[in-house]
């Protein structure tokens, strides 16, 4: 385990968040500059120091279309619009078989990818691994359980559940700059500077927790913490041995904000595309994988319960139908828009800036992962899945 992160955080909150010199932030800032760089498009090899991740590749069994059931001019149809949407990967998998397997731009199996916010599904799901072994006690634990830091303040007794829910009430903190990219904005001063933690505890209560859906990337973050508290171990260390091994996924990485500081937790896992589908199975198989529990089957219900703030979003996941119809929004909204309801009775959304995508539907059996670096033209969150469920039998034809 690193130095405690209670001491470092406390040490550099008694420094104003604005005043501090960061050489890490300046040369990281400066990079994205002349690089010409914005979130989407950061080159997964530009992240240093990173913290690895690892795993314990196990064989992508593969079968054909005919063989899953799958039409392949639905496949085909897919891949076209994919391509279209300036897409890098786009993969299907059912039964855990890999079905179809499509890259563009230069792009292959063992490349690297940036899953942005799909990660912040994957700290949910290592959080129900935590509660089962005893780790965590609930998810309606007052969150100064475990940010000490916060006892007996007003914003210590928000819970871990109003967290995952995106309920928190938490401030973003961004000075009202939201997502513009400017050194001004401490968000961006935050991601690129040496210290995950600090601009995390300094956040104060706007609202009343559990109410109001709020997505907030600190948030997250926050859970990290309260992970490696509560695991007595590095997030990375735990998600390589409480998921990614288990799940037979090859090595990743995670950007942290200094040698040997903190992993970000609220994106980025650099990881190949193909193994994004082992982590939306758990999502059709209950928390299983080749035939074992991975995490816990009444979590992963848990998780996908609606949240009271908005009926669409779970623990840390998008569930069901999201905005439907109207006017399409540009690029990728954040939350999702559809053309028409999901054809699918339930579809379980992972997503990532940038329209990173796993869609995972129960009812066939089927995954689907797209990954991306560049904005897509014109992105409807039902294509894909409509049109590759709509060209999948049911269980039992041919």
């Amino acid at each position: 385990m690193r130095p405690s992160l209670v001491a470092l955080s406390l040490a550099v909150l008694a420094v104003p968040l604005a005043a501090e010199d960061d050489p890490l932030f300046e040369r990281r800032w400066q990079s994205v500059l002349a690089g010409g760089y914005e979130p989407l498009t950061i080159p997964v090899d530009w992240y240093d120091p990173v913290a690895e991740v690892e795993g314990a590749p196990s064989p992508v069994a593969t079968v054909t279309p005919q063989e899953a059931g799958i039409a392949p001019t639905a496949l085909a149809a897919a891949a076209v619009w994919a391509e279209a949407q300036n897409s890098t990967a786009l993969l299907v998998a059912r039964d855990g078989n890999l079905v179809f397997e499509r890259y563009w731009q230069g792009s292959g199996r063992d490349t690297r990818f940036n899953p942005q916010s799909m990660s912040k599904t994957v700290l949910a799901l290592l959080m129900g691994i935590a509660i089962e072994r005893g780790e965590v006690t609930s998810v309606d634990d007052p969150v100064s359980d475990y940010l000490t830091e916060w006892a007996g303040e007003k914003r210590g007794a928000i819970t871990l559940r109003q967290m995952l829910h995106m309920a928190s009430g938490l401030e973003q903190g961004d000075d009202g700059y939201g997502y513009e990219v400017t050194p001004e904005n401490p968000v961006v001063r935050h991601s690129l500077g040496s210290d995950y933690t600090r601009l995390l505890l300094s956040l104060e209560p706007v609202a009343a927790p559990g109410e109001t859906f709020d997505y907030n990337n600190n948030v997250n973050q926050l859970l990290g913490i309260v992970l490696e508290r509560a695991g007595g171990a590095d997030y990375e260390a735990l998600l390589s041995e409480r998921l990614w091994k288990p799940l037979g996924l090859a090595d990743a990485a995670m950007p942290l904000d200094r040698e040997g500081g903190m992993a970000i937790t609220s994106c980025c896992i650099l990881s190949r595309a193909v193994d994004w589908l082992r982590i939306g199975e758990l999502f059709v198989n209950r928390g299983r994988h080749d035939g074992k529990q991975v995490v816990p089957e009444d979590w992963i219900e848990e998780m996908l319960e609606p949240s009271p703030g908005y009926p669409g979003y779970g623990y840390q996941v998008w569930t069901g139908n999201q905005q439907i119809g109207g006017e399409r929004p540009p690029r990728v909204p954040l939350v999702p828009w559809q053309s028409e309801a999901f054809a699918a009775e339930r579809v379980v959304l992972l997503h990532g800036h940038g329209g990173q995508r796993v869609y995972a539907m129960p009812d066939k059996r089927l995954v689907i992962v797209r990954a991306a670096r560049q904005w897509p033209e014109s992105w409807d969150d039902a294509l894909l899945p409509n049109v590759i469920w709509r060209g999948t039998s049911a269980k039992g034809e041919t």
